[in-house]
């Protein structure tokens, strides 16, 4: 007896959909197009540009949670949880701003987390039961 296997409609919508269950991220990144400048914690990693505008100033002794980190022209922008440290953004910016130097605030492009995808199950999850709550 030959055996055919038939591809449904759900099954073709299943396989279109493989290549956006990859892990690897593909992000673009953005590039500054003028001197920009970013709010980070003091872990270096970005925060929302207005936790840096709203601190008090410094005071003798202490020392602000979030910083400016100042950024070149075609520089790649970290999105907000990005760490200045990663090897992406290595060497293209300075806490300190060049002299003379007129800072913008980063594309809006760049104004969004990166997460993770959010595994819900499906091909080679580990659910257990179907339809009957049973397993």
């Amino acid at each position: 007896m030959k055996k055919q296997l038939s591809m449904t409609g759900a099954m073709a919508a299943a396989l279109l959909a493989l290549p956006g269950c990859s892990r690897e991220e593909r992000w673009d990144d953005v590039v500054a197009d003028k001197d920009t400048a970013v709010c980070v914690d003091k872990e270096g990693k970005r925060v929302e540009d207005a936790q840096c505008a709203r601190q008090p100033a410094v005071h003798a002794g202490g020392s602000n949670a979030f910083l400016w980190y100042y950024l070149g022209r075609n520089s790649r922008v970290p999105y907000y949880g990005d760490s200045i440290r990663d090897a992406r953004y290595a060497n293209s910016g300075s806490y300190q701003p060049r002299a003379g130097g007129s800072y913008g605030y980063a594309p809006s492009d760049a104004n969004m987390t990166r997460s993770q995808a959010v595994s819900r199950g499906g091909m080679g999850s580990r659910g257990r039961s179907f339809g009957s709550g049973r397993s």
